[in-house]
């Protein structure tokens, strides 16, 4: 990033719709005339080809295109948040899915703004992360405070017990073990087990896994 400068000197620019990228081109000029656009592209997997040969202070795009699923998006975004920490990353998006937003509300160098905010608030958000402060609009909080309460739901259906060898597991912990430490057979321990994943609606390790972490981790 230009450290040089509050503002922003180059741009790359994602939406899959010509018309959305004209009005996102508009509205940079309109913030920081200076600003140049180096990149635009209809999709997040040429973004990230294109800036393997050409460096910006900042990325505008959406959470996906139309080339790639929602998930598939978001893993693309975490990896150029990861790859360019120094670059500063909005995300402007329609979407209000709860855990993918989680995801990337985690990387401390993405701004969230919704589309759908008014013009006027908008232009503000976007002014503030172009002068390098992290945005949360305010329709991308409401919709990261549902995932708290989808958690506590989740959480509220399980006894103490469940609970108790889920957080043993997260920790590493396997069930002889976890058995042999709460004096329970294994036998006991595998159907706490067994009866949380149930509960919690997924059927694989690897599934349960990826939800504690959202679930604990949040707490």
């Amino acid at each position: 990033m230009n450290l040089t400068s509050p503002w922003p000197q180059t741009a790359a620019l994602m939406d899959s719709h010509p018309l959305a990228l004209f009005g996102l081109s508009t509205l940079i000029h309109s913030i920081a005339p200076t600003c140049n656009i180096l990149i635009t592209e209809s999709s997040l997997d040429k973004i990230s080809e294109a800036m393997m040969y050409q460096s910006v202070d900042i990325l505008i795009t959406d959470m996906q295109s139309v080339e790639e699923s929602l998930q598939q998006g978001v893993e693309t975004l975490l990896q150029l948040g990861s790859q360019y920490p120094n670059m500063n990353m909005v995300v402007y998006t329609f979407c209000h899915d709860s855990q993918e937003l989680w995801k990337l509300f985690n990387q401390q160098n993405i701004s969230l703004i919704a589309r759908g905010e008014s013009m006027a608030d908008t232009e503000d958000y976007f002014k503030k992360a172009f002068s390098q402060r992290r945005v949360l609009s305010p329709k991308i909080c409401t919709a990261l405070s549902h995932i708290n309460d989808k958690n506590d739901r989740m959480i509220s259906s399980l006894t103490r017990s469940e609970i108790d060898v889920l957080k043993h597991l997260l920790n590493g912990m396997d069930l002889q073990h976890i058995a042999k430490m709460k004096t329970l057979s294994i036998k006991t321990v595998s159907a706490h087990k067994c009866n949380a994943m149930r509960k919690l609606g997924v059927e694989t390790d690897a599934e349960l896994f990826v939800l504690l972490n959202d679930i604990f981790h949040q707490k």
